[in-house]
């Protein structure tokens, strides 16, 4: 048995230093994104559980759960996506903003 070695390609990074253009890459979600996934997971884990305790403690019931919690993401996703778009409406008139506010 042989251990291979391969010679480092002339345009890859063999010092092992960052590259600087991937160091300034940006983030691989937005705050927004996380927050909407993060919330709409713990809304889902939340429905999941609370029709599993409802349905029963059956291997049946189960798929009954999981099934709820991945419509309650969905829901959830498609619902704060909805709801942040109407919050960051610069015209938009919503009974908690003060009428000169602009955010």
């Amino acid at each position: 048995m042989s251990a291979r070695v391969s010679k480092p390609s002339p345009e890859g990074n063999p010092s092992g230093e960052p590259d600087p253009e991937i160091s300034g890459a940006s983030a691989l979600l937005s705050a927004r994104s996380a927050v909407i996934l993060g919330a709409s997971f713990l809304i889902a884990v939340c429905a999941g559980v609370l029709a599993y305790l409802a349905l029963g403690h059956f291997p049946a019931d189960l798929a009954g759960a999981v099934l709820a919690g991945g419509s309650a993401f969905a829901g959830a996703v498609r619902l704060l996506m909805a709801i942040i778009a109407l919050t960051g409406t610069p015209g938009l008139r919503l009974p908690w903003r003060k009428p000169g506010r602009a955010t």
